[in-house]
């Protein structure tokens, strides 16, 4: 993105758009994560205390657990397809520890966002020992 027409001319403007699309998607997802688990545990609080919860409640609720749980079982199944059968073995800890990333990913998405806002210019690099031998990039 650092070109956006000439990344538009080399994949075609529906391919750019459909990067486009996803990237953002990815991103508010992201961010959407929280909320909607929050959402969804108030919700079946409610229901548990029997409170009395109209067709909206019951409708934001649905749509809640559908869109957490076709997240995490599409983030799952493409997991698992690039597995060999070794890895597959220990994949019970991934479907466990799932809910636990997606919310680590949420962080770090509104800890972006902060940052973008409050340190525009921060740029945060992983540290990394040097390499003996290792040829030094060109530059571009």
């Amino acid at each position: 993105m650092r070109d956006p027409l000439l990344l538009m001319r080399e994949l075609g403007a529906g391919s750019f758009l459909i990067g486009q699309i996803l990237f953002a998607g990815m991103v508010l997802s992201a961010l959407a994560h929280p909320f909607l688990l929050v959402t969804g545990l108030i919700l079946v609080v409610d229901l548990a205390l029997a409170r009395p919860t109209g067709a909206w409640k019951s409708m934001l609720l649905t749509v809640d657990v559908v869109n957490v749980a076709c997240g995490y079982l599409s983030f799952l199944l493409l997991g698992w397809q690039v597995l060999g059968l070794r890895e597959k073995l220990g994949f019970w800890k991934v479907v466990l520890f799932t809910p636990v990333y997606w919310l680590m990913m949420s962080a770090a998405a509104w800890r972006a966002v902060w940052q973008l806002w409050r340190k525009p210019h921060l740029w945060e690099k992983t540290p990394h020992r040097p390499v003996r031998g290792a040829v030094p990039p060109e530059p571009a």
